[in-house]
């Protein structure tokens, strides 16, 4: 069952990454100053792909720590593949609207939920796995720490998003970085 959750995993992140990219449109006129007009869109492209690229890859390390699979691990994987094949169209929504209030926290909704099941899935996997529960639940941000961190800076960008929802991009954005550049769970090496 692993090696079937994990190929379908990565065709299903796969499919998304290439629907996001064509979900950005080039303008209609040859005009280089049209491209710089579409900032915004881009940056909110670049939220998207960074969040996901940066989440497979821990998905991936998830799965190598993991022999034993089970029926909540399989049902929790598909619930965050469901709330991962939903970016796309939550990108392009945004990506057309960014300034936009609706927009930024339909997305900020859509990335909180994906996440939150990106954490079940990790638990999943932790109970399944005992021997490395701890490198699993540090992956998952199943600590206290990082959950702490997760929902106070989920509070912020919904409060950020209302009122400036350009903002958004720019915060989560830096998450990101900040995700790659400080990782201090040991993910490092595969």
């Amino acid at each position: 069952m692993k090696s079937r959750i994990e190929a379908s995993s990565d065709a299903v992140i796969a499919i998304v990454v290439t629907i996001l990219v064509l979900e950005f449109k080039s303008p209609d006129s040859p005009d280089i100053r049209l491209v710089f007009d579409e900032w915004q869109s881009f940056l909110v492209y670049v939220v998207s792909f960074l969040l996901i690229f940066i989440t497979w890859y821990d998905h991936y390390l998830l799965f190598k720590l993991s022999e034993k699979m089970s029926k909540k691990i399989f049902w929790s994987n598909g619930i965050w593949l469901f709330f991962l094949s939903l970016i796309p169209f939550t990108t392009s929504f945004a990506g057309k609207f960014p300034t936009y209030r609706g927009a930024s926290l339909l997305y900020l909704a859509n990335t909180f939920l994906w996440v939150v099941s990106y954490i079940y899935l990790s638990y999943a996997l932790a109970e399944s796995n005992p021997v490395n529960a701890k490198r699993i639940k540090a992956i998952g941000f199943l600590n206290k720490q990082d959950f702490t961190i997760f929902v106070g800076g989920g509070l912020l960008s919904f409060i950020i998003s209302w009122y400036f929802p350009i903002f958004t991009w720019i915060v989560l954005f830096f998450a990101g970085i900040f995700t790659i550049v400080f990782n201090r769970n040991g993910h490092a090496t595969i």
